[in-house]
């Protein structure tokens, strides 16, 4: 797939989620060749279930980010142990190793996120992403990665009933985008809100 068909794509089941309901089944994924290439892969070999963990792994853990009162309950994030802090900003929380910023956190209700899509969709065209199923009808995963020429800006949109949790990241090399792919792809926010039948 070019990067255009990857973008057109992603904006057309994005966007029937949004106004629609509707949604994959099963978990859907492209990926163009700039953004393989920056991962030092072949497209027809790239898949980003390469970095699901599924166990513990040394020097990656799962951190709880409290809202207060805002939800009734703890959302953790998989972060690489280095990435430590936790620091309020306005209306957004930034995940810091030292003076770095590593991860950009926005809790938005559902409802002014959509009103907002349009501006998502002017930041550029979408090179790789990835949409997982969580739990039917209102628990979603998706993630989709934003090339420049220096680096790739990477999304995550965790949702909920009313709620989406919104990360904004950015990887300037392959090392950092292998890492932002892990946290992001590994995280599940809204894990103990999911209601089991």
């Amino acid at each position: 797939m070019t990067q255009t068909t990857v973008h057109s794509y992603f904006q057309q089941i994005l966007r029937d989620w949004v106004e629609n309901g509707r949604f994959p089944d099963t978990t859907v994924e492209a990926c163009a060749p700039s953004l393989a290439m920056k991962l030092g892969m072949a497209q027809d070999k790239f898949t980003f279930d390469n970095f699901i963990h599924s166990s513990q792994t040394p020097d990656w853990c799962l951190r709880p980010l409290d809202y207060g009162n805002t939800l009734k309950g703890t959302l953790y994030l998989y972060l690489p142990t280095a990435w430590s802090d936790f620091q309020k900003v306005e209306n957004a929380t930034q995940v810091t190793d030292g003076n770095a910023i590593r991860q950009t956190i926005y809790l938005l209700d559902k409802a002014d996120w959509q009103k907002n899509l349009p501006d998502f969709f002017r930041q550029g065209d979408v090179s790789g992403f990835v949409y997982y199923l969580i739990s039917a009808p209102d628990f979603h995963q998706w993630i989709c990665c934003v090339e420049e020429p220096t680096r790739v800006w990477l999304f995550a949109f965790y949702t909920a009933e009313d709620k989406i949790l919104i990360t904004k990241a950015d990887a300037n090399d392959q090392s950092s985008l292998e890492l932002q792919l892990t946290s992001l792809i590994n995280s599940n926010p809204w894990y103990g809100f999911v209601r089991t039948n």
